[in-house]
């Protein structure tokens, strides 16, 4: 049992509190994905802008969420009932048993060891997921990165002029460079701060009319800062790579944000009908040619979700018309009052399920019971009785602990290490 506990990269405390994390950022989502999707089922008739700038709240609610997990402050508890707590449970006894220090778990009994087995391979699938689903981000990007760097720059006025019009037209004000390579199968846009729009090499032989729509799409990425939300999409569903809702999320967002731009190309006065013929002839050409997965760039056709963008495009009846600026200032602000109280939010079992605990055989249950005991003023008297009457002196070491200060800590360490 000791080398297993000795040569791991983590103590079991950490791994434990590292799960927990997890679990509880996993139950907190639940909230920002009902509000997204139900504030997206009343937009459904709406522009794709503003179900674009839903879907885009929603990532950034569960990255608050997931970051509030980290924080060592949590000024807000909600309570779970049996059901939903037995995991916070589990691994509160490993957190208690383990005590920051190697010594104690090794005297622990073996059940306690068990659950330490199975929240470390827990903790080892999460990671192994989590980069999993961040290595094609990676790979994507240093590819797209090289190709930039061997691509020729557009700088004459036959490209630059269409680019400023398309510029002032939707009130992009950041620089954006233009590149044309033949390894760029479509347009497509990459970065933030110093976007770069990627043409193929074929692109110098196009009409001004295909141009200013390839252009007036991309920059309407660009404006919208999609490269930079599909990018935060992408990373929270590596950190919820186990919750299918987010991934429905990111896949929702990346959509919407294409038939946005789209709208904005047929609100600059681009006709239906010749704008669908570009996109299915840069569908076949992304099918012939060379194809940089989107994970890491914005491009103006994909072969999947183009039967759903061309039937937007062709119904007249589709509402293109752009969202009021206004409306992101709401919703930012819808934002950060629904994540940021969330992201100071602890979980905790009921005072009922606490108390059920302080009976447990197990003295592990019984010093996770009564550290969350004594943090409610209602229980306060019961964590004392603890304190006074369990038989077991580590249990009454936690509960002086938990009603104490820095003076228990000592105190605790050494009924831990004399154990």
């Amino acid at each position: 049992m000791t080398p297993i506990v000795e040569t791991a990269l983590l103590t079991p405390a950490d791994s434990a509190r590292a799960v927990s994390t997890v679990y509880t950022a996993s139950l907190l989502a639940i909230l920002p994905l009902v509000l997204a999707i139900t504030a997206a089922l009343a937009l459904r008739r709406r522009s794709a802008e503003g179900r674009a700038l839903v879907w885009r709240s929603a990532i950034i609610a569960l990255l608050l969420v997931y970051v509030g997990r980290q924080l060592s402050f949590h000024w807000m508890d909600w309570t779970l009932p049996s059901a939903l707590a037995t995991p916070l449970v589990a691994l509160g006894r490993v957190q208690v048993a383990s005590g920051d220090m190697q010594s104690a778990l090794v005297n622990s009994n073996r059940s306690v060891f068990g659950i330490v087995t199975v929240i470390r391979l827990l903790l080892m699938a999460y990671l192994c997921g989590v980069v999993i689903v961040l290595i094609p981000t990676l790979v994507a990007s240093l590819r797209l990165r090289r190709t930039i760097a061997g691509a020729f720059a557009l700088t004459d006025e036959s490209w630059l002029r269409p680019l400023d019009d398309a510029q002032r037209s939707l009130g992009v004000s950041r620089q954006v460079r233009l590149f044309a390579s033949a390894d760029v199968a479509v347009p497509m846009t990459m970065g933030f701060l110093r976007p770069v729009v990627a043409l193929p090499s074929s692109a110098e032989h196009w009409d001004a009319s295909r141009r200013r729509i390839a252009l007036m799409h991309e920059l309407a990425h660009v404006r919208a800062g999609d490269w930079l939300f599909n990018l935060a999409g992408r990373i929270v569903c590596a950190l919820y790579w186990f919750h299918p809702g987010v991934w429905w999320i990111a896949r929702r967002l990346h959509d919407d944000c294409e038939l946005a731009c789209d709208d904005h190309v047929i609100e600059s006065g681009v006709r239906r009908s010749e704008y669908a013929e570009l996109l299915m002839d840069a569908a076949e050409r992304l099918v012939r040619g060379a194809q940089i997965p989107a994970t890491c760039a914005l491009a103006l056709a994909e072969c999947r979700g183009l039967r759903a963008r061309l039937a937007a495009i062709v119904d007249v009846g589709h509402v293109t018309r752009p969202l009021a600026q206004r409306w992101t200032t709401v919703a930012t602000l819808a934002t950060l009052i629904v994540a940021a109280p969330m992201s100071a939010v602890r979980l905790s079992p009921t005072r009922d399920v606490l108390t059920m605990l302080v009976q447990d055989a197990q003295w592990e249950s019984r010093a996770y019971a009564v550290l969350g005991l004594a943090q409610r003023q209602d229980s306060v008297a019961v964590a004392r009785s603890v304190a006074e009457r369990d038989p077991n002196p580590r249990v009454r070491a936690w509960a002086r602990y938990a009603l104490g200060g820095d003076a228990e800590r000592v105190q605790l360490r050494a009924v831990l290490n004399e154990q």
